[in-house]
């Protein structure tokens, strides 16, 4: 009942962002178009000298501390250097900047090889003497600094830094480090994880290889009669692996050829196809020799065609044991999908050379987000966005310790296909503390939101407010706001009609199909594939992150999602129910005008029965006219109520969660395996009635029932004399007289 109260309602709001403060401007993007443009503070640290002379030795390690208030940061820390390099940039935003207790901005060199972090120097700058940077303008060039000790004298050692104020678009805003209150102590080798950036994922290959043939085999003889003689391929693919069938072997040759074997792998193509071939069954086998392939090696097609084949040396103990004949090659003509089909942001193959082209740019303003729950003790969240369309991936910067955090960042894509989602979601930064990392913590999961370009106007900027919902096996949650700006843009509407005359998918999926199996195990692989290549990046993208951004969760079992289908296929289903009904009521004069004028018309036709199709389209016309009233006045986003996650017990949601295996005990299971049977039964009752009524349907022709077959023989009989005697339009016109003749003239029994 708590959950009913919670509005999960869809917000338009009306931040203050740049769009709203540019006019005339000819329709020119600029970086802060879909954001509130905010000030910000920056100091950049560039690198220090002769910090021995003024401090007198050599065994130190310095350090600079950025201090502005409240508010301070620290750079990495060099042993042993007296002329050490950072190249950091610390921000501010103005907001915090314009208090009276903050007037200055203090630059400390401080040694941490001291004790008490031994002072070295410092700057002091007033920060009513900071010149504004506009984004247009070139670098500021950096200046040498001389240090002063406690007293403000000057020293010998020198600073050079520059420091002064500008807006989101700035270069450098993406790799500041953001000040934060003194209490919030972060390691400073953990700063580039607070960072905002842009990741790109690999080219994706298909892979596919057909086992034909092993010739010349050397077979040992074996002692043992029970020894199978059977041969097979064990393939290997760096941590995939696949059997061929079982062959006979005829005198050491073997034969398969049998359907493709498919791999994803990413550029760079440096992995090695490993096979090897065993003598046995699956469970006991024996190796007589191996042999590898260069994926490199492998031939790229774009048409489906198939490769020339190649011959294999297959090597035991460094000597020549045989041959072994396939075809391999690399297909750049499938798409690699790595998302959820239904929600995919991105459907062309991996040859850019078969790319669409491009129909418009989706632009991104990720404002702010409101009410988000504390993730970490005392209170605490550090909230990142990671936004996702086609091959770009783009990550935010994580405000520290804040449960309505500020983002106001920019970004955008390319689009080659409007009938595409993007993908936004919040998570919670547990990788700022050394502790945390230590013991692996996970990046939690806040909450994500997808937005379909099909459903936009070119042009019109979207501000929302989204929920961010959160399905749980407690139930629904509500885990605060997300306030976005976008908009798509498209310079030649022909170019976004004409991909609607295109099919969804690449000419190869549809000239050589994927099975589903193929599909299912070739996405995995892509997610492990992408998955891993994020995790290299600095910061990396988490497994964690990758798996919820790309919804990659084993798909079981789920009396939630069963309901939730079904409503959505009888919505569609009632459509056709609704016409029937309306001409039930037509048939039954429930309203004799309206029945006159339909008789009328349908006499017409039969007249004319060239106006048949015509009215047909013109009726659906005139229906899709009267459904523009009911037009949504937003964009989609979740159905409650059609997801049937308030009727939906706690039971249910625990074991929509439950991993493979499951976590729970026997009486669970088989609680839940019996309430399984119960619904498996009702559907399998439906389908028992439906196969009884088409057997019946059978039967009348295949003589089981030889009087009822009698009788259909002698009314296909007479049927076929009557309608090649009487006109097609006759019988027509007395079938639908007969139809829609006067309740009075019904007969109250069924036929």
């Amino acid at each position: 009942m708590a959950n009913e109260k919670v509005d999960f309602s869809l917000k338009v709001i009306s931040p203050n962002i740049g769009a709203n403060n540019i006019t005339g401007n000819g329709g020119i993007t600029t970086e802060t178009d879909l954001v509130e443009i905010n000030l910000f503070l920056f100091v950049k640290i560039v690198r220090a000298r002769n910090l021995f002379v003024h401090y007198g030795h050599y065994n130190f390690a310095p350090y600079v501390e950025v201090k502005a208030g409240d508010f301070h940061g620290i750079t990495l820390c060099f042993g042993g250097n007296s002329d050490p390099e950072w190249n950091q940039v610390f921000a501010l935003d103005q907001d915090k900047v314009e208090t009276k207790e903050m007037t200055s901005v203090e630059i400390v060199v401080k040694d941490d090889a001291l004790r008490q972090h031994g002072y070295m120097g410092r700057i002091s700058l007033d920060i009513s003497d900071i010149s504004t940077r506009f984004p247009t303008d070139s670098a500021l060039a950096p200046q040498w600094h001389v240090l002063e000790d406690q007293c403000g004298r000057r020293g010998m050692g020198e600073l050079m830094m520059s420091c002064w104020i500008g807006t989101q678009a700035d270069e450098s805003f993406h790799e500041a480090w953001h000040l934060q209150v003194g209490v919030v102590q972060i390691g400073s080798h953990n700063i580039v994880t607070t960072c905002s950036r842009i990741y790109i994922m690999p080219r994706i290959w298909c892979l596919r290889f057909n086992l034909i043939q092993v010739e010349g085999l050397m077979l040992e003889a074996d002692d043992d009669p029970s020894e199978s003689s059977d041969i097979f391929i064990h393939a290997t693919l760096g941590n995939w692996t696949f059997n061929t069938k079982l062959a006979k072997s005829n005198n050491g040759d073997a034969i398969w050829n049998e359907k493709d074997i498919l791999f994803a792998v990413a550029e760079p193509l440096n992995q090695i196809l490993f096979l090897s071939v065993e003598q046995g069954t699956f469970t006991r086998h024996k190796r007589l020799g191996k042999c590898g392939f260069p994926v490199k090696n492998a031939a790229m097609i774009f048409d489906g065609s198939a490769p020339s084949t190649k011959t294999i040396d297959v090597i035991q103990n460094n000597e020549f044991v045989g041959k072994l004949s396939l075809r391999i090659c690399l297909d750049g003509g499938y798409h690699m999908f790595d998302e959820d089909p239904r929600y995919s942001s991105d459907v062309n193959p991996t040859c850019d050379s078969l790319w669409r082209p491009t129909v418009g740019v989706f632009e991104l303003g990720i404002l702010n987000a409101t009410g988000l729950p504390a993730m970490k003790p005392h209170g605490r969240t550090d909230a990142y966005c990671v936004a996702k369309y086609g091959s770009k991936w783009v990550r935010s910067r994580t405000v520290v310790n804040s449960l309505s955090p500020k983002w106001n960042e920019q970004y955008s894509w390319c689009v080659y296909d409007p009938c595409t989602f993007v993908t936004i979601s919040v998570f919670d930064n547990s990788q700022l503390h050394d502790g945390n990392i230590a013991t692996e913590a996970m990046d939690i999961r806040i909450g994500r939101v997808r937005i379909s370009l099909s459903e936009m106007e070119t042009g019109r900027i979207y501000i929302y407010s989204y929920p961010l919902v959160e399905l749980q096996p407690s139930g629904l949650k509500k885990m605060g706001e997300l306030q976005l700006a976008f908009k798509f843009t498209c310079s030649d509407m022909l170019n976004v009609y004409k991909m609607y005359t295109l099919p969804m998918l690449p000419a190869q999926h549809t000239s050589d199909p994927l099975s589903p199996i193929q599909f299912y195990e070739l996405r995995k692989q892509t997610i492990m594939l992408v998955s891993s290549h994020m995790s290299k990046a600095e910061p990396p993208l988490r497994r964690e992150v990758v798996d919820y951004m790309l919804d990659s969760r084993e798909v079981v079992w789920s009396m939630r999602r069963c309901r939730a289908d079904f409503e959505r296929i009888n919505a569609f289903v009632s459509w056709f129910v609704g016409i029937y009904t309306q001409f039930d009521e037509i048939r039954k004069w429930k309203n004799p005008i309206l029945t006159i004028i339909i008789c009328l018309v349908l006499y017409i036709l039969i007249i004319h029965p060239q106006h048949l199709l015509p009215a047909m389209f013109s009726c659906l016309i005139l229906h899709t006219l009267l459904q523009l009233r009911k037009k949504p006045k937003t964009l989609s986003h979740v159905n409650l109520h059609l997801s049937h996650v308030h009727t939906s017990s706690v039971d249910e949601l625990e074991e929509e969660f439950d991993p493979m295996p499951s976590k729970f005990n026997d009486v669970i299971l088989r609680h839940r395996y019996d309430r399984l049977r119960v619904a498996a039964g009702r559907y399998v009752t439906q389908m028992g009635e439906f196969a009884m009524r088409v057997e019946r349907l059978q039967s009348l022709l295949s003589w089981h029932d030889s009087l009822a077959t009698m009788f259909i023989m002698i009314l296909c009989l007479i049927a076929g004399i009557v309608t090649l005697a009487v006109p097609f339009k006759a019988i027509v016109f007395v079938w639908l007289l007969h139809l829609l003749r006067h309740p009075i003239l019904l007969s109250p029994f069924p036929p």
